[in-house]
């Protein structure tokens, strides 16, 4: 056999090796902790693929993705006894056609909050593992990384991660448009 066909038989065959250990792989890698908004590492996740505003921009003109942020608010646990609404001081400047997942790029996510996130993506994908999900907050923030993270670990095959987020969409001059919250589910 020649080399490169040597070269090309390994090569086919090493991302089927190595898919039984990059589960364990993504598991193990941490989330990380508050604060939250401060400076990410350049790199995405495991299994995540960090885009460019540019390469943003494409996949929101020809619809390729569902865009989620997830930028925190204020979680009320009395909220879910009543409407389900967030605390927030009034809506979010956004990129047009997201949705707003508050709290769900947290390093632990409490029973209600993953909830909500599962159920959500679970809605907004129809449950589609393959949709692309691309996931963003403000430059620099460490909710848009674990949460896309997370959405992997979940059985998500198409995540995405932006990580200028409003801040790099807006300083490409993009529109943003106001964006409330979903609401957390009543009980």
């Amino acid at each position: 056999m020649s080399y490169f066909l040597k070269l090309f038989a390994v090569l086919v065959t090493l991302p089927l090796a190595a898919c039984s250990g990059i589960n364990s792989l993504i598991a193990n890698e941490p989330y990380h902790p508050a604060p939250y908004h401060s400076v990410t590492q350049l790199a995405p996740p495991l299994g995540v693929r960090k885009v460019s505003t540019e390469e943003t921009r494409r996949l929101h003109q020809n619809r390729l993705a569902i865009f989620v942020d997830v930028m925190g608010a204020i979680f009320r646990e009395e909220s879910l006894d009543f409407d389900g609404e967030w605390l927030v001081n009034g809506p979010r400047a956004d990129i047009p056609g997201s949705v707003w997942l508050p709290n769900t790029g947290e390093e632990q996510l409490i029973p209600v909050i993953e909830r909500y996130y599962r159920e959500n993506l679970q809605r907004l994908t129809a449950g589609d593992k393959e949709v692309a999900l691309l996931f963003y907050c403000i430059e620099d923030c460490w909710m848009s990384w674990n949460a896309s993270k997370r959405a992997v670990e979940w059985g998500y095959r198409s995540v995405l991660w932006y990580r200028k987020g409003v801040d790099g969409w807006k300083e490409a001059g993009f529109p943003l448009e106001e964006r409330l919250p979903i609401p957390l589910p009543i009980d």
